[in-house]
């Protein structure tokens, strides 16, 4: 199946359950737990996604950033603190005010997506701006795909430049992917 046609047959699935929600973030608390403290990339969940913000004041020992879609189609990171705006596509953001975080800085990044697939291949929107942060990210830092097992599919398609995450973690927790065969 092309991209497009797994984006609408995603589209078609009710909106993510918040309790299965809540198994999501547990799993992802006990693995960020385990980690020292550094500094963390999130997102403000839109109705398909994982919504993450509940690990914001349980793990206070983390400088947690989210992104901001910028007019050249990039994405940068403020601190979650920053006040927000609603981007034209309907997602909550940071507005243009406060410290640029450089990617060069996460060292943990919550990467949301339409689907995954367990070798860590992601299907997003289809603009890009995850692959292009994944593509600059440190080599020491961890991309973790946030979903829910029924958004895990035997494999998604992939181009060139997508990019995959490192580990998935979902309701039945956080584990790392296996290569692509």
């Amino acid at each position: 199946m092309e991209k497009d046609g797994v984006r609408r047959l995603m589209g078609d699935m009710a909106p993510i359950d918040p309790g299965v929600g809540l198994l999501v973030t547990s799993s992802l608390f006990v693995w960020l737990s385990r980690r020292l403290p550094g500094t963390a990339a999130a997102y403000v969940a839109m109705r398909d996604e994982v919504d993450v913000a509940n690990l914001f004041d349980r793990l206070p020992g983390w400088r947690w950033v989210l992104p901001r879609v910028e007019g050249d189609r990039s994405l940068t990171f403020r601190d979650r603190d920053v006040p927000r705006e609603v981007h034209e596509w309907g997602m909550e953001q940071p507005v243009d005010r406060g410290e640029v975080v450089p990617i060069s800085q996460l060292d943990v990044i919550l990467v949301p997506g339409v689907a995954f697939d367990r070798s860590g291949a992601r299907l997003g929107r289809g603009a890009g701006y995850y692959d292009r942060v994944l593509s600059e990210r440190r080599s020491d830092s961890t991309a973790v795909g946030v979903t829910v097992e029924e958004r895990v599919l035997g494999s998604v398609p992939v181009a060139d430049h997508d990019e995959v995450v490192d580990l998935l973690a979902t309701e039945s927790g956080v584990r790392e992917c296996s290569p692509r065969s």
